[in-house]
């Protein structure tokens, strides 16, 4: 990328500029340089000016030392995103926990869809010092960027709200992060951008807020990360109803509750049940089905109940047909 192109889409802060090249010469030949070079600058009288140049002069040695190659490779492979924002703004976090990309929406309805969006990369200035593990970190967090623009994708940033409340929203929120990385990653390690070992780490994050899969859990992991496109309806529909992606957990499970009279039950009925009581039962219960089972109190409730209406059939003057 070349510097005009660099100095008008993306921004540096001086400040994480400052500290990730004094760490980058930090006991190098190269630290006895930046100093003597550094020195004439304290004697500018004009405040302003000064700080000018000192922020002039580690901006220059910031783009001598290759620090910026990471972040210029991994927005070079997202053309959506250069061609659907105005600015990258590269910004100091605090932490490591506050590391990632970030896309901001202006509200002002007088700009364009473009001038609107902005994206934030927050780094550690540390962070520059293992330019393979950061160009790693920043594809995926871009691809995140990536699918939010991608209109096939069609990003919303609020997922429906969870029947339990809080406490299920959040998990929610975890299950999606964990399924959208799946996809990403995904993506990442086909493209040969990632090592395969980064599957089994997914993978593991998979089990942790699916542990209802058992078993069946690297067949389900592998229809995201093995697969594309994926869109984000796709992801929200197996986050509130995962069951219904995967045919063993259709079935009901020991411990859930009877869908007819509404109590746990370890020992569900199996699906023997006679035509005419099944069709007692759809009677009082249209969207009941078979698959969905029932307790053994209620089969046997309604197999009495059938079993009174046969012997009610065969008393004599009996109106029953």
């Amino acid at each position: 990328m070349k510097h005009d192109a660099r100095d008008s889409f993306v921004r540096y802060d001086p400040w994480l500029i400052e500290e990730a090249v004094f760490l980058a010469v930090g006991g190098q030949p190269e630290a006895k340089r930046l100093h003597r070079e550094r020195s004439p600058l304290y004697g500018i009288t004009n405040a302003e000016a000064r700080e000018q140049a000192f922020q002039d002069f580690h901006r220059a040695w910031f783009f001598r030392l290759g620090l910026s190659e990471p972040i210029e490779k991994a927005l070079a492979e997202q053309p959506l995103l250069s061609a659907s924002v105005k600015s990258c703004l590269v910004a100091r976090a605090p932490g490591k926990r506050e590391e990632g990309a970030e896309l901001f929406v202006n509200p002002d309805p007088g700009l364009s869809e473009t001038d609107r969006r902005t994206v934030s990369i927050f780094l550690r200035p540390e962070s520059f010092l293992n330019p393979s593990a950061l160009l790693t970190f920043l594809r995926h967090e871009l691809l995140h960027i990536a699918d939010m623009l991608d209109p096939n994708f069609g990003y919303e940033p609020a997922l429906p709200p969870a029947e339990g409340g809080p406490t299920h929203d959040r998990l929610l929120r975890d299950r999606y992060r964990a399924l959208w990385d799946a996809t990403i990653d995904g993506r990442i390690v086909r493209r040969g951008w990632a090592p395969e070992s980064l599957r089994a780490e997914r993978l593991s994050e998979f089990g942790r807020v699916f542990p209802m899969f058992g078993d069946e859990s690297k067949n389900l992991f592998s229809r995201f990360f093995d697969r594309e496109p994926h869109t984000h309806a796709e992801l929200v529909a197996f986050v509130l109803d995962p069951k219904s992606f995967d045919d063993a957990l259709k079935a009901p499970q020991p411990g859930g509750r009877c869908p007819l009279c509404g109590f746990p039950t370890y020992a569900f009925e199996p699906e023997t049940l006679s035509p005419e009581v099944t069709a007692q039962i759809v009677q009082d219960f249209p969207r009941w089905l078979p698959s969905h089972g029932l307790c053994r109190q209620c089969a046997d409730l309604y197999r009495a109940r059938q079993s009174s209406a046969n012997a009610a059939r065969r008393l004599p003057g009996s109106d029953l047909v």
